[in-house]
This record gives C-alpha cells, structure tokens and sequence, in this order.
C-alpha cells in the first residue's frame, strides 16, 4: 500500500519500466497542501497548491519528482536511465538518450547524462526547440 513497499517487491509495478509512477500515492499522503493527486495510476502536481516543500521529492523511491521553477515552460517526462534499445523495447515514451535535444538548444541549457535528457532550468530559454525536435516527443511544454 506504500511505493516504498511496492519497489522492493520483485515485479510489483505493473509496468515494464523501473523508473515509472508506482502509483501507490506516497507522494501525495506526505503533501502538507494536498498538491498532489494520484490520477490514471501516476502522481500529478497541481502546481498552484505546491509550496515546494520537497517532502515529496524525498519520499519516491524512483526518484521521479523533482523541483522544477514555476516559470519553467518544458519539461523532460522520463526518468529512465536504459539505452536506447531497452527503452524501446519497454515503453513507447522514454527518452532514447540521442542527443538531438542537446545538439538544438542553442543556450547549452540540455545536457543528456546516463542515457537521460536533463534541462538545466537557469539556462534554459524556453524556445521549444528541444520538444519539437524531440523524435520521443517526451520534452513537454507546460
């Protein structure tokens, strides 16, 4: 009944990616402003109600929810750490760690590390150019 529970179990998650939601809602138990509802098995932030306590940051054991700045506009939606061909093979929504993200933004602002896209927010210049050449389609605009 916890993710935490749920991630030591050999094939707990009904999915065939390690780094998804488990969907058990820990996350939203620990929100002090209820920021966080558990919605089609996955955890979804209202971004109005979050006070960016990080509690539940500290509590996933997937490690999938960070801090993002309010005025940040995309955001990378995987968390996967496999190679290309495992990703695939998996999920059709997970980051295949090309490099084509990083090759288009001009403000050096994506770096792909350990087969995964990250945004560094303080550079970042929300131009868009990395979702619309992402072939995954998994860098969102919010």
């Amino acid at each position: 009944d916890s993710c935490t529970a749920a991630s030591i179990m050999p094939g707990s998650s009904p999915y065939a990616c390690k780094y998804g939601c488990l969907g058990f809602g820990s996350c939203a138990r620990v929100c002090p402003e209820g920021a966080i509802r558990i919605i089609d098995k996955k955890a979804v932030v209202d971004e109005n109600l979050c006070i960016a306590c990080g509690k539940c940051v500290k509590i996933c054991p997937h490690q999938l929810i960070e801090l993002v700045p309010a005025e940040s506009h995309y955001r990378v939606q995987c968390f996967s750490h496999v190679k290309g061909k495992d990703v695939r093979d998996a999920c059709t929504a997970g980051c295949i760690a090309c490099g084509i993200c990083q090759k288009v933004c001009e403000a050096g602002a994506i770096t792909v590390v350990d087969n995964i896209a990250k945004i560094d927010y303080e550079k970042c210049t929300s131009c868009g150019k990395c979702a619309e050449k992402c072939p995954r389609k998994i860098i969102k605009k919010y």
